[in-house]
């Protein structure tokens, strides 16, 4: 080869290398700005956002109800004896705790949010840096998003009510359909009752769902009810257990002082019915009312009434596909954030809204009978518990089955009080210094707290409230976001937004420090955000 052809193969490759690096460089950068501006990845440390996002917990598998169940075991003082097999009962413990392994928390993927053209929604799930702490491992945060500029918020009862600029009064804030169907948490699934029963080391009182009159009752296979007869029955949640509460499975190991009885509530039975003439009605008597849901022949109806008053009726009804023998029907009862919902086979048939202010629904949910009418202010009711719910069913003309009865609760936002956390606590600026003080009412829980919102300011909460620190409680910004961003307590600033929680891409995989390789995540739990 002659000395210009080894010239011309050498420069070939330089030429060849230089592309190379150059094509390299520029995808770095096109990765580094998609990164910035684009999409960047994120690991859940905490439970605050359970049971939506996972933070650092055990897989609790039941061979009595064939149930797995998340619990966090992010906090130092966990105490492994306070797990329970809890679809059976919360007394019953589980024994076999030699082969729970550690996984890590819930690797997401956020979109990030490119001002001023893309602003956050309501109920989002978004990512930020913590205002009271902007800086360190500690500084990225994730909630729901739930006040946005301009807006007042005020807690009651668990739900979030708001007040724009341009309105006199306060409404409920409703959840999205999307959302609502991600954040519903169960309470009890006839499906998941123990298959023996027998072997348990604590005897198991049966199903919480009583039917009276007791003769015309009868267990049918795993979870279901037998009821023979034509006559007026009832299947009645038990009152000697636990009404729906916002106990969450999650903090099982690290429990939450004090809890709330909740009535938005989810439940689902599948009936088959002897013949087309079945009439099947849930009731939910809560916030001195009654909520009806009713199936009639073709009829589906929703109303509700004063208890008081059953003359002060409000009912919407709608048409369905007529009943027939033999044939199941799945009856979903939704009563949520004012609003009820009655869907038969998975189709929507008949729904009402109701519109009480937050002062209402705290005279509804926290006064007894005692005390009806006697004008209680709403800061004496804002931080009560509630009163629990009775739910019952109730069939006549036609004998039937039930294969399967599930119950699920709502989001259940609680009140609280400030206290000082060592790490979030900073001294706040003259003018927020009565807003800020040690046992004080938490942001937005109390008609002396409510929060109102200025320009480019958010509200944000977390879904595993008992165990969220969040703008109810981390009070007054660090002094770098105080001085360059905004001083006001409670609030995250719209520079501090990072992005939307868009998809758990990587879950849990198994700890490395658990016997886990920490590569493979839990495949089945790959999903959206809701």
């Amino acid at each position: 080869m002659s000395i210009a052809s080894k010239q011309e193969q050498n420069q070939t490759t330089a030429v060849k290398v230089i592309d190379t690096f150059q094509s390299l460089l520029v995808a770095f950068t096109f990765a580094l700005i998609f990164r910035g501006f684009v999409v960047e990845s994120f690991v859940i440390p905490t439970g605050s956002m359970a049971p939506t996002l996972l933070g650092q917990h055990w897989l609790v598998e039941s061979s009595q109800t064939g149930t797995a169940t998340p619990v966090g075991v992010g906090d130092s003082r966990i105490d492994a004896t306070r797990l329970r097999d809890w679809q059976i009962s919360r007394d019953h413990g589980i024994t076999d705790q030699s082969r729970f392994r550690t996984r890590m928390g819930d690797r997401i993927i956020v979109t990030k949010t490119l001002y001023p053209f893309l602003k956050p929604d309501r109920f989002d799930v978004v990512v930020f840096k913590n205002p009271t702490i902007p800086y360190g491992e500690s500084a990225n945060y994730i909630k729901r998003l739930v006040g946005k500029p301009g807006e007042s918020i005020w807690i009651a009862d668990g739900d979030v009510f708001v007040q724009k600029e341009d309105e006199d009064r306060y409404h409920v804030a409703r959840k999205p359909a999307h959302v609502q169907s991600g954040v519903w948490q169960r309470v009890h699934d006839t499906h998941a009752e123990p298959v023996e029963p027998d072997k348990l080391v604590r005897s198991w009182k049966g199903s919480p769902w009583i039917g009276s009159p007791e003769s015309a009752w009868s267990r049918e296979g795993r979870g279901g009810f037998r009821c023979d007869t034509s006559e007026p029955t009832t299947l009645d949640w038990d009152r000697a257990n636990p009404a729906p509460d916002d106990w969450t499975a999650y903090n099982m190991l690290s429990p939450v002082r004090g809890l709330y009885k909740v009535s938005d509530l989810r439940i689902t039975a599948t009936i088959i019915p002897d013949e087309s003439s079945l009439d099947a009605a849930l009731n939910i008597a809560t916030r001195q009312h009654l909520f009806k849901f009713e199936l009639n022949g073709s009829m589906a109806t929703v109303s509700m009434w004063p208890e008081s008053d059953p003359l002060q009726v409000s009912q919407i009804s709608g048409e369905m596909p007529p009943m027939k023998a033999g044939i199941p029907i799945i009856m979903e009862c939704i009563h949520v954030d004012q609003a009820m919902e009655l869907r038969v086979n998975d189709q929507l048939v008949a729904s009402l809204e109701y519109d009480w202010t937050p002062q209402q629904r705290l005279e509804y949910s926290m006064v007894d009978t005692s005390q009806r009418g006697r004008g209680v202010a709403a800061s004496a009711l804002a931080h009560r518990y509630p009163t629990p719910p009775r739910i019952w069913w109730s069939f006549e003309a036609s004998p039937f089955s039930i294969n399967r009865i599930a119950m699920d609760r709502d989001l259940y936002y609680r009140p609280s009080i400030l206290q000082k956390f060592s790490r979030n606590w900073n001294e706040p600026a003259d003018e927020h210094r009565d807003k800020v003080r040690i046992n004080r009412p938490a942001a937005a829980t109390h008609p002396d707290s409510i929060v109102t919102l200025g320009e480019d300011q958010y509200f944000v909460l977390g879904d595993n409230s008992g165990r969220s620190l969040d703008s109810r409680l981390w009070g007054a910004p660090h002094p770098l976001v105080a001085e360059q961003l905004d001083d006001t307590p409670f609030i995250v600033p719209g520079d501090l937004m990072i992005g939307k929680a868009w998809m758990v891409y990587y879950p849990a995989p198994y700890s490395v420090t658990d016997g886990g390789s920490g590569l493979i995540p839990d495949f089945g739990r790959i999903r959206f955000i809701r």
